[in-house]
């Protein structure tokens, strides 16, 4: 199995053709890796925007990409006969530094070449979750410069926010972190479900009526009694949650009930909190209603 890791660099550009924002990629850098981790060969080239003429400033200040460069460069779908070459292989998994950069590929694939899903990659790794996994940093993402620095690697050597570099940098990270076993878990098919799985877009529900929230689980037990609290008002929307007071009729206290209803791809993700009334906020509250 041939093992590749690919980095982006992209400009948004406002499209007709997609109705919104497009992130457009100016530059594709990627890595081959031979048996033993190390770079066995190198692939970079810049794309000629084709959706927007001029690159953001935010761009060019962030990455040192300029206009003549990627006026200079080639077509998206010449730049993917070339990837696909480069790759050489028909078993081919494709390592990138979160999903982040996944996404932008299939979005353009899907903008240029009329396909949902990437020509040439057969299998994929997300190296950030791998890496995070296996020094065990927690749920909050690590950036690819903050990770290096963990496993004293220094990336001030580098140029990063260039495509071609941040691949040399992820891949000495790889080098680094690799283990058989747990690398092979970490390995998805690239199939029809991992691309509906990795497209899906979360939301958060905000209809409390939705057919995706079961009416128990709007319902809250008083935590002295046990007993089943009454809703004394409506749900309201805020901040991505539900929020209704609530009463415990024997024992004479008042609630506030929070659910956080996430749609993800497996399902819902439901979270649920209850807050017990505080005298100073009742007394708001009782303002606020009699305004």
């Amino acid at each position: 199995m041939t093992r590749v890791i690919l980095d982006l660099e992209w400009n948004g550009a406002w499209s007709k053709k997609a109705k919104g924002y497009f992130n457009e990629i100016i530059e594709i850098g990627a890595v081959r890796l031979a048996e033993d981790g190390t770079v066995a060969d190198r692939f970079d080239a810049y794309i000629r925007p084709a959706v927007s003429k001029k690159l953001t400033k935010l761009v060019t200040n962030l990455t040192g990409i300029t206009d003549e460069q990627v006026e200079q460069g080639i077509s998206f779908e010449t730049a993917m006969r070339r990837l696909a070459k480069f790759a050489g292989d028909s078993d081919v998994t494709l390592m990138t530094w979160s999903t982040t950069d996944l996404l932008v590929f299939i979005e353009n694939c899907r903008y240029f070449l009329g396909q949902e899903r990437i020509p040439c990659f057969t299998h994929y790794v997300d190296l950030q979750a791998y890496g995070q996994q296996r020094l065990d940093t927690g749920s909050n993402q690590v950036s690819l410069e903050n990770f290096a620095r963990l496993i004293n690697i220094d990336p001030d050597k580098m140029e990063l926010h260039h495509a071609i570099d941040d691949s040399v940098l992820t891949a000495s990270i790889f080098q680094k972190v690799y283990e058989p076993t747990s690398f092979a878990a970490a390995v998805s098919p690239m199939n029809t479900e991992f691309y509906r799985r990795i497209t899906f877009k979360v939301t958060y529900i905000s209809d409390i009526n939705s057919p995706l929230i079961r009416r128990a689980d709007l319902r809250f037990s008083c935590d002295c009694c046990g007993r089943n609290l009454k809703r004394t008002g409506k749900w309201k929307f805020y901040n991505r949650m539900f929020f209704a007071p609530f009463r415990c009729e024997a024992c004479g206290k008042d609630f506030t009930g929070r659910v956080q209803a996430k749609h993800k791809y497996e399902g819902v993700e439901l979270k649920k909190r209850l807050v017990p009334k505080k005298e100073k906020e009742e007394q708001q509250e009782n303002t606020a209603l009699s305004t």
